[in-house]
């Protein structure tokens, strides 16, 4: 099956696109889907999206569809499913 997945501000640059299409095995949850980026990406991505022992960063914001989803939800992703990576933003 496919989702598109949408990077945002400094996951967009450590990307370096804003949006791709990817094929993932049917069932697959948000947490496999976040590994399997990580795994076949640049260092810069992999540590923002895990961590060290390649769990997904507690600090990371993900969206399916138009929902923010925790990042320990089992429910697995639907074909055609678009999922969006955020950073945290500070500032004052």
């Amino acid at each position: 099956m496919q989702v598109t997945v949408e990077y945002t501000a400094q996951i967009k640059r450590a990307a370096g696109l804003a949006r791709e299409t990817l094929d993932i095995s049917d069932g697959a949850t948000l947490t496999q889907l976040i590994t399997q980026i990580a795994a076949d990406r640049s260092e810069a991505l992999q540590r923002m999206l895990v961590t060290g022992e390649g769990v997904p960063q507690p600090t990371l914001l993900v969206f399916v569809r138009d929902e923010q989803m925790r990042l320990d939800d089992s429910t697995p992703l639907a074909d055609g499913d678009v999922v969006t990576f955020l950073s945290p933003i500070s500032g004052g």
